[in-house]
């Protein structure tokens, strides 16, 4: 006997494509069940609300693709008297966001290296970063959230935040007349034990 068959789902409004931007964004994003930031427009893009976010910086023109990783690690529960798990369980999670940045600016690469001592003078004019001796504890963990015009809807954004996360790669580039100035950053977002629970790591979501 005939049934009816199952909708199938090929949307492509749903598929990303297009450039985004990194930011470190001041003042970080509070706990509700809508941890989403505020933005407003500068020229075709949007960016942090500045009243609502002061002191967030850009991190400035990007080579290639952003990428939004969210790993989970996890553990499988076996018996003796079964060949196949018999149960899984999660061990941990990690959320982090890469990309390869451009712009050699210790202003900015003092996000992704955080073990480094920024000094900033306008006249005589230096920007510096310096690096050696015993670090004094954790580097403060900073919101970075990566955001995307969404293809084909003006107006609508694809949004990645990590609430409180840390810089790991540090810096490696090179500098040659044949080559641009590149460096790979990377933020691994950790757990913020004062948000609620199932919301204390990131979030990942679009405007419709």
């Amino acid at each position: 006997m005939a049934g009816t068959g199952t909708t199938t789902n090929y949307d492509v409004t749903h598929i990303q494509q297009g450039p985004g931007d990194l930011w470190i964004v001041g003042g970080g994003v509070a706990d509700s069940p809508t941890p989403q930031l505020t933005l407003d427009p500068v020229g075709s893009l949007w960016t942090p609300d500045s009243t609502a976010y002061p002191s967030s910086v850009h991190l400035g023109a990007a080579d290639g693709a952003t990428t939004i990783a969210v790993t989970p690690k996890m553990e499988e529960i076996k018996i003796d008297q079964c060949d196949a798990p018999v149960g899984f369980f999660l061990q941990s999670l990690e959320m982090s966001l890469e990309v390869e940045l451009k712009q050699l600016d210790p202003a900015l690469i003092q996000n992704c290296a955080p073990f480094g001592a920024y000094a900033h003078q306008a006249s005589p004019g230096y920007s510096q970063l310096t690096f050696g001796g015993l670090a004094g504890g954790s580097p403060t963990g900073l919101c970075v959230a990566f955001i995307s015009n969404k293809r084909g809807a003006s107006g609508k954004v694809v949004v990645a935040i990590l609430f409180n996360a840390v810089g790991q790669l540090g810096l490696s580039t090179t500098v040659g007349r044949a080559k641009q100035s590149i460096y790979k950053a990377q933020f691994k977002g950790f757990a913020d034990l004062t948000r609620t629970a199932g919301r204390q790591v990131g979030v990942i979501y679009e405007t419709l």
